[in-house]
């Protein structure tokens, strides 16, 4: 594939310069290198950490990067290329006529690695069959990696021979092969956990074709896409497990994502109005199907609808005004036909989502006098769920049971923009959320997303120029959320978030730059309150706090010759879960003897700290040639307490037991990159 892709970008390349001579051209380019010696100090985890979206492989080596740009009076092409034969690898060629088409075709690669040196007692890792027996010795344990690769590529076409008719297309695959965490129960209902290593072999093909009018006053399109999903593997597949209790002996079967197909048509309209006023709409129909053989006879259907409709209009100057309606249905028209029998019950075994929203409001600005904005609005948002239960008898006559509650939304907002001073701007802003419910049944678990809820935010920026190379920036944004109704839950979040940046240029000597940010969260899940009265009381409090800054600098000690770069990042994180629990628990029998309110804490919860810096030397000895010469170095410390001290099998029975296999586990790092490269430009 590499090659090919590589032969056909070469020949497309030199297709414009058969006639390139005949007519006035500007041809331009830039050709690079750059050698790299890596250094890693980690474990699987933290090495695969540091590489996570990358390819940077052990002990360095050498990376190109490449540019050619071709601009005629009626023909122009592009290229760019990068990490070639790397998983990073890049390529992008896109060309055209002036006017009349254009056209672009693309390469990439993207890594994605979780976890090196994974283990696993089972036989198979990668593949849809896993089997072995249940060992504790975990130095016997095959190895492999989490890890896989995302290959994209495919092209666009745009056309625009017959104006004001226009015409794109557009095709693009996926391609994903390796190995990611998963998990399943031993036995069931409950008992001890498998981690276990899920083959990934996906295939995603992408099609979308528009064509339309586009000519004042007038916009009219109609769209059609098109998604096929293919998983070689669409279960996973334990088989003959020893070592458990109960031993595994019959095929378990884990579902994994099935095949399916996605088809969406779209119109999309827009007409300039009077009164300098635009109506637009967009109106959309889906399906998507899927199917899988884990379940028999089952056949996975989803339908959805939408309509939107927006006016906007400003019919003076100092007044803009918008006013939208939009409408979604998501219906669920799988087959609920029969799927097991427990207990000499037939239930369905597969969960179905019905809900439709309907939203509309209104948004209106005035620019008022001494430089001042005010623009504020209204929203009203509804949301209606059906459900129906997972394990829901079938002698209900219409298999539907109402377990979710249905939503109203009222949001109101407003912002205030002020730039009178030309070395200033400022603005300040606030929104209110009102969330109740209808249709709302009793739970005792009523989850935050869609519960009752009362929510503000306020934030504020301010933006200061008082010289014309130095500028200073200021952020603030606060949320609070209040949770009403609540049994059993989230009942309070509040968010706190600070940002500052500061840029000065010492007229052509130097260039500074820095960044402060600070954020605070509070989560108050209360979960003293309980339905059942035999239920022991106890609470958790969350806390996540972050400290980031930045500082670098461009010192032009020759102008135009050479040129210092110094870039210094850090970034801290610190969590913590303060719990109060009722003190008869804090007994030997569960494993707390001696244990106070202050020692069941989750001291560290997501604790990590990133730290970075980066030097580097660039000489230009014409002004087409110039070299560098560098060195960085990073370091990421983790810490949680659920990943600290890390066990394979913490037990081998008991539903605290488990078989794992690593994933996430020792994610810290240091790593130490010395590189130095050659740029020619044309």
């Amino acid at each position: 594939m590499r090659r090919i892709i590589t032969i056909l970008v070469l020949v497309i390349c030199l297709i414009p310069f058969s006639r390139a001579f005949s007519e006035e051209a500007r041809i331009e380019g830039e050709i690079s290198a750059v050698g790299k010696y890596i250094g890693v100090d980690a474990a699987g985890g933290g090495e695969a950490k540091f590489t996570e979206y990358r390819d940077l492989r052990e002990h360095g080596g050498l990376y190109g990067r490449a540019r050619l740009n071709y601009d005629a009076e009626k023909y122009f092409l592009n290229f760019k290329a990068s990490d070639f034969g790397y998983d990073t690898q890049k390529y992008k060629l896109d060309g055209g006529l002036w006017g009349q088409f254009k056209y672009d075709l693309f390469y990439q690669e993207i890594p994605h690695n979780i976890t090196f040196d994974a283990r696993t007692p089972f036989i198979g890792a990668g593949s849809s069959i896993l089997t072995g027996a249940a060992n504790t010795n975990v130095a016997t344990w095959d190895t492999f990696d989490y890890s896989y690769e995302r290959r994209q590529y495919g092209g666009n076409l745009k056309l625009n021979l017959l104006k004001p008719f226009f015409f794109n297309g557009s095709f693009q695959r996926e391609e994903r092969e390796g190995i990611k965490p998963t998990g399943m129960a031993a036995t069931s209902p409950g008992g001890i956990g498998l981690e276990l290593p899920e083959p990934v072999d996906y295939q995603t093909n992408n099609l979308k074709l528009e064509g339309g009018y586009a000519k004042n006053p007038l916009f009219l399109s109609l769209m059609y896409f098109y998604s096929d999903f293919n998983n070689s593997n669409t279960s996973l597949n334990l088989g003959g497990i020893t070592g458990l209790t109960p031993a595994i002996s019959a095929p378990r079967l884990l579902s994994l994502p099935p095949d399916n197909t996605y088809n969406k048509g779209a119109f999309k309209g827009g007409v300039k109005l009077p009164f300098n006023s635009k109506f637009s709409t967009n109106l959309g129909f889906a399906k998507g199907e899927s199917d899988t053989s884990l379940l028999p006879n089952f056949d996975g259907e989803v339908e959805t609808r939408n309509y939107d409709f927006i006016l906007t209009s400003s019919p003076v100057r100092f007044l803009d005004a918008k006013v939208f309606y939009k409408y979604y249905k998501r219906e669920n028209k799988s087959d609920r036909g029969l799927q097991a029998t427990v207990g000499g019950v037939d239930i369905i075994t597969a969960d179905f989502l019905d809900y439709k929203t309907a939203n509309y409001g209104a948004e209106v600005g005035f620019r008022l006098p001494a430089r001042l904005y005010l623009n504020g609005g209204y929203q009203y948002l509804t949301t209606e769920r059906e459900f129906i239960k997972v394990g829901e008898a079938i002698t209900d006559p219409d298999l539907v049971g109402l377990i979710l509650p249905s939503n109203r939304d009222r949001t109101y907002f407003a912002q205030l923009k002020w730039s009178q001073l030309e070395f200033m701007d400022i603005m300040v802003g606030f929104e209110r959320l009102n969330r109740d419910e209808f249709k709302a049944p009793v739970q005792t678990n009523k989850m935050y997303a869609y519960a009752a809820q009362e929510r503000d935010t306020f934030k504020t920026s301010v933006d200061v120029f008082p010289l014309e190379n130095l500028s200073l920036g200021f952020e603030y944004r606060h949320r609070r959320a209040d949770y009403n109704g609540t049994v059993f839950g989230l009942t309070k979040d509040k968010r706190d978030e600070i940002g500052s940046n500061v840029a000065y240029a010492v007229g052509k000597i130097a260039k500074l730059y820095g960044n402060v940010d600070f954020g605070l969260i509070k989560f108050q899940p209360d979960l003293a309150r309980t339905v059942d009265p035999n239920d022991v009381p106890w609470d958790a409090k969350q806390k996540d706090r972050t400290f980031a800054y930045g500082l670098g600098s461009e010192i032009y000690a020759i102008p135009n010759k050479l040129t210092f770069v110094f870039q210094h990042d850090y970034l801290k994180s610190n969590g913590k879960v303060d719990f109060t629990i009722d003190p008869a628990l804090l007994i030997a029998a569960n494993g707390l003897g001696g244990a106070t309110q202050d020692t069941v804490d989750i001291l560290h919860s997501e604790d990590y700290t990133l730290y970075s810096f980066k030097i580097k030397a660039i000489y230009s000895f014409t002004k087409s040639l110039a070299a560098s010469l560098g060195y960085a170095y990073e370091r990421f410390s983790y810490s949680d307490d659920q990943l600290n001290g890390y066990v394979f099998v913490p037990a081998t029975t008991g539903t605290n037991g488990a078989f794992l296999t690593g994933a996430y586990r020792n994610q810290s790092y240091k790593a130490n990159v010395v590189f130095g490269g050659l740029t020619y430009k044309f």
